[in-house]
């Protein structure tokens, strides 16, 4: 796997949350995250990680979303 630039998986988890939930609070709720407000930020990597298994594995999943941006 090629080196990732610092960010990355931040970057890529925002531009999922926006395009293919509207959001992070929308996203929390269809994958029945529990956190809310500010947690969810604190949460959201290894939300990402425990569901998808790794961040490259949920841009995998929604690269269709994020126009093959991985």
């Amino acid at each position: 796997m090629a080196a990732r630039p610092p960010g990355w998986d931040a970057k890529i988890i925002s531009l999922v949350a926006q395009e293919a939930f509207g959001g992070f609070p929308r996203m929390f709720e269809v994958h029945g995250w529990p956190e809310r407000g500010e947690e969810m930020m604190r949460k959201v990597q290894t939300r990402v990680a425990e569901t998808y298994g790794s961040v490259e594995r949920f841009a995998e999943t929604f690269k269709g979303v994020t126009g093959g941006e991985r």
